[in-house]
């Protein structure tokens, strides 16, 4: 059995027994109260708190019920007035904000009618770069034209490098 038990480990700390309390004893083991003695009788002195017209003049208590249904209501009407709070400034902002909203979309539709004028005053512009660069290709195609019998137009093409644009290939556009 010694070859079961490993060397390395340490036995087990006895532990020490703790002691109970005694016992109480139950309701149903409970001593009997002890008898009264003949020679010491007990008196019981009852108070009447009751007025001579047959009224009780009891000192009244608040429950906590009285004072608890008060407290209840009035943090229930300060709940209420704050949600009514609440909901008047939500209106006084959406309000602000549609006012906002209309004061823009008349700003925007302003813009739009400035870009449209603009937009007819640039075509103008437009148009005539479109005829300038016409009447300078008609002129460059016939320096071209010009080139091949003449050799001052010739020199002029060659230091300026001018093509043809129907020989030019368009530019490659790179792929992304």
């Amino acid at each position: 059995m010694e070859s079961d038990l490993d060397p390395a480990e340490t036995a087990p700390v006895p532990r020490k027994r703790r002691t109970r309390a005694p016992k109480t004893p139950r309701k149903e083991e409970a001593p009997a109260p002890a008898p009264v003695s003949p020679e010491f009788p007990q008196e019981v002195d009852i108070l009447d708190l009751t007025s001579p017209d047959g009224t009780s003049d009891e000192p009244k208590v608040f429950s906590r019920l009285d004072l608890a249904l008060p407290v209840l209501a009035g943090a229930f009407v300060l709940f209420l007035v704050s949600q009514v709070m609440a909901l008047r400034q939500n209106a006084e902002s959406l309000a602000w904000q549609s006012l906002n909203l209309k004061r823009q979309t008349e700003s925007l539709q302003g813009v739009r009618d400035n870009v449209a004028g603009l937009v007819q005053q640039r075509q103008t512009l437009v148009d005539q770069s479109q005829r300038v660069t016409s009447s300078y290709n008609e002129l460059l195609n016939a320096l071209i034209k010009l080139a091949e019998t003449d050799k001052d137009a010739r020199a002029v093409v060659d230091k300026f490098q001018i093509k043809s644009a129907a020989s030019q290939q368009p530019p490659a556009i790179p792929k992304e």
